[in-house]
């Protein structure tokens, strides 16, 4: 059962609306009197149900319980931008394997090269979804698009290990795990010679992840969930 954002409205009781409501009251068959896990950003709560129906449910707030981090490294991914629905699926995965910053990123090859606010409030919900299904405290910070040569050149400096995906790498990404890390991860083409040249001048290490040639998504949930540990 997923933990549910609601709104508290005191300190012992709380509503959840929109969808959620809707969710609780329709496929999940919650009635009053029944218990739900809840949670607002930074808190969890055993909520019992004070009346429900598909625009609003009311709860009255039993207990506190704790959320937990995924894990202690602080991990940042900047993603070059492949396919939307791979998109998606990749903003999921990463947010149950505990990213902190996702930058979506418009590398020279790049076969998506904008980006619709609808899109971004898509990401944020899918985020919010995850969050939700995986219990996990903090909620990752999805920014908005930027320029793959102009996000290397003014450089991410909260980043102290700053890596990026290179299947020529000398070094692997297990050699170089951190407190707080970020990797760069190139588009279906890879990156190019001028965009490699920058990374280099910029202070990005390339790590190799294996001899075998990852899709990007592959490549970038992998990179998180290493890097994570």
């Amino acid at each position: 059962m997923p933990r549910f954002f609601a709104e508290l409205i005191d300190g012992d009781h709380a509503v959840i609306t929109g969808s959620d409501a809707r969710h609780i009251c329709g496929p999940l068959r919650k009635k009053q009197g029944d218990e739900l896990c809840i949670r607002d950003l930074n808190t969890g709560y055993a909520a019992r149900i004070v009346s429900v129906d598909p625009k609003k449910v009311t709860l009255e707030i039993v207990g506190t319980q704790e959320l937990h981090e995924r894990g202690a490294p602080q991990v940042h991914l900047g993603m070059s931008m492949i396919d939307l629905k791979d998109m998606d699926q990749l903003i999921r995965t990463v947010t149950e394997l505990g990213v902190a910053n996702i930058h979506p990123l418009i590398a020279e090859r790049s076969n998506i090269r904008t980006l619709t606010e609808t899109r971004l409030d898509r990401w944020n919900i899918i985020v919010a979804e995850a969050v939700k299904q995986c219990e996990r405290r903090d909620i990752p910070i999805i920014h908005k698009p930027a320029g793959l040569m102009e996000f290397v050149r003014s450089s991410p400096v909260s980043w102290k290990v700053k890596l990026v995906a290179s299947q020529e790498a000398t070094r692997t990404i297990h050699d170089c795990r951190a407190d707080d890390v970020g990797i760069l991860i190139g588009p279906e083409g890879g990156f190019t010679r001028a965009e490699l040249d920058a990374m280099a001048a910029g202070g990005f290490i390339p790590v190799s992840m294996g001899k075998t040639i990852l899709r990007s998504i592959t490549a970038a949930m992998t990179a998180v969930g290493i890097l994570g540990m």
